[in-house]
């Protein structure tokens, strides 16, 4: 009995690029929100427009977001952020690109558990690594991301005016959630 060959190999093909496609995830709509504190004012702004993709069989990902996407309490202060502080027109985005340490381990079983990031932080044009801590869930699905860290903005070459030097923290505490869909 002779099998033709083009229509398996069509179905082999096919086969692998769903199996393959299913374990890439994504998100446009994460959040992502940071903080500074000090004794003159709190400052914080929301992103809702997190990007990402996490590739489910190694543990490899990589987010992005606009600065422009920022939106602050005060009008005067997302001007400021982005024309001053992370001149949004010259570095219009940060990314973070990775992977989950210990992937190979991870067993997605509907609870959270806890999973440490490692991999480049690139904002205002400088990257640096990071190692930051966080957790994940699998449901129905859904890749449930949640982190916390800070980011020291010397380290990225952020440069405070003198004159509001003390209304604005060194360190900004940044977090993060965003909920990975199959691409």
């Amino acid at each position: 009995m002779h099998v033709p060959k083009k229509p398996i190999l069509l179905l082999l093909s096919t086969t692998f690029f769903l199996v393959a496609h299913a374990q890439t995830f994504m998100t446009r709509e994460g959040h992502a929100h940071f903080f500074s504190s000090t004794s003159i004012e709190n400052i914080e702004a929301d992103n809702q427009q997190l990007s990402g993709l996490l590739d489910a069989s190694t543990g490899d990902f990589a987010f992005q977001v606009q600065m422009r996407s920022f939106h602050f309490e005060k009008a005067l202060m997302e001007e400021h952020f982005n024309e001053s502080y992370v001149e949004s027109e010259k570095y219009p985005k940060a990314s973070f690109q990775g992977s989950i340490e210990s992937w190979e381990s991870v067993k997605p079983s509907g609870e959270s558990f806890d999973v440490v990031a490692i991999g480049d932080f690139d904002i205002h044009g400088v990257a640096k690594t990071y190692r930051i801590e966080g957790s994940m869930k699998y449901d129905n699905s859904i890749w449930h991301l949640n982190a916390d860290f800070e980011v020291t903005l010397a380290d990225h070459n952020i440069q405070i005016p003198p004159v509001v030097r003390d209304n604005i923290s060194p360190v900004i505490a940044i977090d993060v959630d965003a909920q990975m869909m199959p691409r």
